[in-house]
This record gives structure tokens, C-alpha cells and sequence, in this order.
């Protein structure tokens, strides 16, 4: 195993300036510093990162708190977030909260026993905010995604998704919908936002009864079990808006049990954009929202805040865009 004092012989120098040219601190001459870095590639030298970092009090590692990391729109979130941070040379950890106030304290605990360098934090709930401020009261920059705390100074990347509920609706309206019925869970797993730009579409279409806020999670099964009940009544609803791709699915499954067809019997939306959304069958018309983007756009503003703590916390909100595919279509 090649050591910091093979280097050291290698260039020539003393292992003190091997030391300084690999910490980038003191005065190294340029001639000195092309030895010691030629002689590392050389002899193929890696640094301890870990022990250079708790020296600096780094450890170039981050903290990503996220509720349902199994889920496909998660899974490209923290595809995106590991991918840029390890670009530029930090490692993620990655912290599955399942919405649990007390195992997001258990694991913000832990975050700050390993002494992370910073934290992304996907809010999924306003009594987050003792949370947030306690990482904000160690020094620790925090990215918060999917709601904003006001009063909180903590750097935010959000979508549009008020705007995203509202194309959705006013686009079945526009194809001559007017049994429009949107299925939702809670505020603690849907933003808020979302929720109110779809019950705002509706009430200005005068279909005040269209939102039906179920329990669970907002998965496959709680989709498919509300559609169920949905497609029973009479009239039935001749369009479903789900506020995730994992419910609508679930309702496309619902719909084929029930022998309807998509979309000539009943039109389906969904909000996201998960990978697997252009592959249903129906491909699914859906809210895109640009999850990858999403992810980047927080590891990008982590990076610059653990290079200079004195920038301001940032705002960013990213737009939605309904993409149009082949699960919607006039009523029948």
C-alpha cells in the first residue's frame, strides 16, 4: 500500500510538504508542488479523504433525509443528488424516514454524530421545523425540497405545482370532461400546493365535490383502492386526475378490473412523470415534473454553500409541464 511517505521519496520532498500540497495549506514552491502531484499519479496515491477532512472539520460526506426511498420518483431524486455530489467529491448518505417525525430525529442525530458537511431535507410536514433548525444551529447548509417553512433560513428547491393541478384540470375540462374526480392523500404526503391548485380548478368549473382525500400512502394501492370506489358510483367519473403517477396506476389498473377502457370509457392523469409513465399501456398523460432537475438543482446549492458558508440561502422554483400521451380523450 503506497503511503504519503512513498510519495515524499518518490518527489524528493519531505513529507510535510506532501502533506500541505495534499491539504492545501501553507506555502508549497510550484516546482515542489508538480513533484509531489507527478509522484502521485506516479504511484497511484489516493488520499485518506475521511482523515483530511476530519482534520479541515470535513468530512465530505451529506445527509439526504427522503420519506419513501423505494418509490421510482425517489429513486430518481437520489440517483440525481448522489450523482452530482460524488462529481465533485463528497459521498451521500441516504436516510429512509418513512414520513416517522421520530425516526427523522433519530436519524438527524446520527447525521450529526457523523458530523455531515450538509443535509438535503425533503419536508414532509410543517412540524418539521424544529428539525431543520437544529442542522441550521450546528453551521450545517440545508437544502429543503417539496414545501417550503417560511421564516426558516434554509435554502429551498420547489416545483410549480399549483400551476402543474391546474393544467391538469382545465385540460379535461378543454376535452369536454365535466365528471372530473381527483384522488389525493393527505397534506403529510401531498404538497399542499398541489392540493390547492387542483381543488382551485375545480371549484372555478363549479365541480366543488371533485376531490377525494383517502388515506394511505400515496401508492399503487391506494389509487387503485379509491378508483374502485370512484368508478362504482353513478354517475361514474368519466376522467380520474390521481396527484402521482403511483396512484394513477393504480386507477388504470382499477379501470381494466372494472372492464373499462382508457381512454375511450374513462381519461386518467397523473402528476410526476416517473420513468415508467411513458410505458404503460396506455402511456400515461401526466404533470412532468423534473425530478432529476429537482435533485441536481439541491446538490448544486449545497456545493457552493459548503464552499463559501457566507452565500445566502436560495430559492428556486422549477416549473411543471403536462404531458399529453395516450390515457386522455374526450368523454365518451
Amino acid at each position: 500500500m503506497v503511503t504519503i511517505r512513498d510519495v515524499a521519496a518518490e518527489a524528493g520532498v519531505s513529507i510535510a510538504t506532501v502533506s500541505r500540497v495534499i491539504n492545501g495549506t501553507g506555502y508549497v514552491s510550484q516546482s515542489a508542488r508538480e513533484r509531489v502531484l507527478e509522484a502521485m499519479r506516479k504511484l497511484s496515491y489516493q488520499p485518506n479523504a475521511i482523515a483530511q477532512g476530519l482534520r479541515r472539520q470535513e468530512t465530505h460526506s451529506v445527509g439526504v433525509l427522503l420519506p419513501r426511498i423505494h418509490e421510482s420518483y425517489f429513486s430518481t431524486l437520489v440517483f440525481a443528488i448522489e450523482k452530482t455530489l460524488f462529481a465533485h467529491g463528497y459521498r451521500a448518505l441516504f436516510c429512509n424516514t418513512e414520513e416517522d417525525l421520530a425516526k427523522e430525529q433519530d436519524y438527524i442525530a446520527m447525521l450529526l454524530g457523523q458530523r455531515v458537511d450538509a443535509v438535503v431535507y425533503f419536508i414532509p410536514a410543517e412540524d418539521r421545523r424544529a428539525n431543520v433548525e437544529q442542522l441550521l444551529e450546528h453551521g450545517i447548509p440545508v437544502v429543503l425540497l417539496e414545501r417550503a417553512l417560511p421564516g426558516v433560513p434554509a435554502s429551498q428547491v420547489l416545483v410549480a405545482n399549483f400551476d402543474g393541478a391546474c393544467q391538469a384540470i382545465n385540460y379535461l375540462l378543454d376535452l369536454g370532461h365535466h365528471h372530473i374526480a381527483v384522488i389525493s392523500t393527505g397534506p403529510e404526503t401531498i404538497p399542499t400546493d398541489r392540493i390547492a391548485g387542483a381543488r382551485a380548478a375545480l371549484e372555478r368549473a363549479g365541480l366543488d365535490r371533485g376531490l377525494h382525500v383517502v388515506q394511505g400512502a400515496p401508492d399503487f394501492e391506494t389509487g387503485h383502492a379509491a378508483a374502485l370506489r370512484l368508478l362504482a358510483e353513478s354517475p361514474r367519473p368519466t376522467a380520474i386526475f390521481a396527484l402521482t403517477d403511483s396512484m394513477a396506476v393504480g386507477v388504470l389498473h382499477a379501470a381494466y378490473k372494472l372492464g373499462l377502457r382508457v381512454p375511450e370509457d374513462l381519461s386518467v392523469i397523473g402528476f410526476d412523470d416517473i420513468a415508467l409513465a411513458s410505458f404503460l399501456i396506455p402511456p400515461l398523460t401526466t404533470v412532468a415534473q423534473p425530478i432529476y432537475t429537482i435533485g441536481e438543482t439541491a446538490a448544486h446549492i449545497l456545493l457552493a454553500q459548503m464552499s463559501d458558508p457566507d452565500l445566502p440561502p436560495q430559492a428556486v422554483t422549477l416549473p411543471t409541464a403536462l404531458t399529453k400521451r395516450s390515457s386522455t380523450a374526450p368523454p365518451p
